[in-house]
This record gives structure tokens, C-alpha cells and sequence, in this order.
């Protein structure tokens, strides 16, 4: 294969958990095109070589395709990304590093050695005298998981620009798409058998939880129908997060994207739920016209929604925001 390293051309890799998506996006004086859409599923096994798993999917997908660039943005697995609200006490003596890895200490599911994080502030908290402690969203994982991606990315020939989560990268896509781009917006984002619910606003990730769904649910209404009180349960649960933690009070709207998020029977089961308003859109509805040739733009009718986080992620290198 002949690479062409051309600056103005990103490569955006969603390393999904059951099929590795991408999306190569150039911009040229301003103007977006689309040199194509893929994705590759990605073969069963544990948790501990997902990795080696997702990276291997990579490399059959790329082998199918012209590829125009070596610069990669990626998206790692939601089940590789540790999240938890920090709210920072600035009467202390300790740095907001520091401060976090004290907080993350005791629920770190690996050594704190392995520990690498990020952090963007989501709030304050205005205590005794007025004085406001800020609160911040950390996003972390194992270094030593990152150093494999890495990895796999330089014998791919590939070089990796910026590594982010899925959440943010639908962040960066609902600012784009949304009808209400300065209320919050809540998102469900799903897999055959996983997904998280996020709130965004502003192009900024404020919460996100992910959770599982039952195995070999089928597809269609009817193997939705039987994770919907599932679904269900976990946005509960971030509801009431959200309104006794955070203090938002109110989303403007739900915004399904993903494995049956087309579906009338999880639509209306939502909507009824949460007594919100509920859209499925195509993430490509994110593009101008001219920027997705007819022949792909027909191609993507039936998959779109499934490149939700792949889309989000090149978006970020044409004027979005930039997170983790």
C-alpha cells in the first residue's frame, strides 16, 4: 500500500467493543469530504487482548481500503475507561492531580502505577463564604493498555494525534446535530449488547455511564423490546445523578444513535419513560450536502447511525471541540 500523508486528511477509529468503525475525513479550503466509511467486526474473546483483538480487526479493514493519511484519532472502548466526578477542595494543599488519584485510590480496578487520566471541569460547588470548589469530569485508564494501542497504530504504519473516549466524540457530534445546542442534551448510545447514557451540552461531556445488555437479544423490535427496561433502569439511575449531584434540573431532549435506535417500540418506550422529547438522526446529517458523494451518502442509509462516534471524532480536527 502507498501511504499519502496529506495534513489535511484524518483517519477517525471507533475501537468499539463488537466492530472497529472508521471514517476518513479531509478538509480542503475549508470545505469537508468523506473518502469513506467502514467497519470490521471484531473477533470474541476476553477482555484482557481486546486490544490485540480491535487492532487486528484495524488491520483487515485498512487493507480494504485507500487510505490518504497516516494521522489517526481514536476512540477507546468505554469498558477500558474508569469515569467519576471529582469535586476539588482548592483550601487544600494539593495539587488537582493529586487530589483525583487520592479520590480514584479506591475503586481503581489495577495497580495506581498503571494509572493515567484526564479532566475537564462540569460545574462548582459554592460552599461556606462563597467559596466555589470546581467540579471535574476524570476519564482513566491503564497506561500500559494506551501503550498497546499505540503500539499496534505505529505497526499499522499509522500515528495517533489524539486518543479520546466515545462519549466525547458524540459531544462533539450533538453540538453539530442538536436543536437545543445551549440546553443539555441526554444521549444513549447502543450496541448489540452494551451501551452508556452521556449528557452533553455545548459540546461538552458533563456526566456519561456505561452499562451492559443482555446477550443474544436478536435483533429487530422484539430483541430490543427485551433490553428496553434495562436501558430503562440505567438512564434512571443517571436522572436521579443528575438532578440530586449536578443539579440539572432538565434535559431539552433524549438522542438515540446505534444498534435499534431506529426502532418505533424504543422511541415511544423512552419518550413515555422520561416524558422527553426523543430523535434518532443520522450522524452524516452533521455534514454539508456536498461534503458526502451521492454514492456513499445512499451507502450510509442503513448503517449511519452506527458511525456516530467515528464522525464525532473526525469533526474534532474540523472545528470541534477537543476533549480528554
Amino acid at each position: 500500500m502507498i501511504w499519502n500523508t496529506s495534513s489535511d486528511a484524518t483517519l477517525a477509529v471507533d475501537l468499539g467493543i463488537e466492530a472497529v468503525r472508521v471514517i476518513q475525513l479531509q478538509s480542503r479550503k475549508g470545505l469537508l469530504r468523506m473518502d469513506f466509511f467502514a467497519e470490521q467486526g471484531v473477533a470474541e474473546g476476553p477482555l484482557a487482548n481486546l486490544p490485540e483483538r480491535q487492532l487486528g480487526a484495524l488491520r483487515d479493514l485498512l487493507a480494504l481500503q485507500r487510505v490518504r493519511t497516516r494521522r489517526v484519532i481514536a476512540a477507546l472502548p468505554t469498558c477500558l475507561v474508569l469515569t467519576r466526578t471529582v469535586l476539588l477542595d482548592k483550601s487544600k494543599g494539593e495539587s488537582a492531580e493529586d487530589q483525583i488519584l487520592w479520590a480514584l485510590s479506591n475503586c481503581l480496578p489495577f495497580d495506581s502505577a498503571d494509572l493515567m487520566f484526564d479532566y475537564w471541569k462540569v460545574g462548582e460547588t459554592v460552599g461556606p463564604g462563597g467559596v466555589r470548589s470546581p467540579e471535574v469530569m476524570v476519564a482513566a485508564t491503564q497506561a500500559s493498555v494506551v501503550d498497546k494501542y499505540l503500539a499496534g497504530f505505529e505497526k499499522l504504519h499509522l500515528r495517533c494525534a489524539h486518543l479520546d473516549v466515545a462519549p466525547c466524540a458524540i459531544a462533539t457530534l450533538l453540538s453539530r446535530t442538536s436543536t437545543h445546542k445551549d440546553a443539555p442534551v441526554g444521549t444513549i448510545t447502543l450496541t448489540r449488547n452494551h451501551g452508556f447514557f452521556a449528557i452533553a451540552e455545548r459540546g461538552q461531556v458533563l456526566f456519561w455511564r456505561p452499562f451492559e445488555l443482555s446477550a443474544g437479544s436478536g435483533g429487530g423490535a422484539a430483541g430490543m423490546a427485551a433490553s428496553l427496561e434495562r436501558i430503562g433502569e440505567e438512564v434512571s439511575k443517571c436522572v436521579s445523578h443528575m438532578v440530586g449531584t449536578m443539579h440539572i434540573e432538565n434535559l431539552s431532549e433524549m438522542v438515540l444513535f446505534g444498534h435499534g435506535s431506529d426502532e418505533l417500540v424504543v422511541n415511544e418506550y423512552l419518550k413515555n419513560r422520561f416524558h422527553l422529547p426523543v430523535r434518532n438522526v443520522s450522524p452524516f446529517d452533521a455534514l454539508p450536502a456536498e461534503s458526502l458523494p451521492s454514492a456513499l451518502r445512499e451507502a450510509a442509509s442503513a448503517t449511519a447511525t452506527h458511525y456516530c462516534t467515528a464522525l464525532g471524532l473526525a469533526l474534532q480536527t474540523a472545528g470541534g471541540m477537543v476533549h480528554g
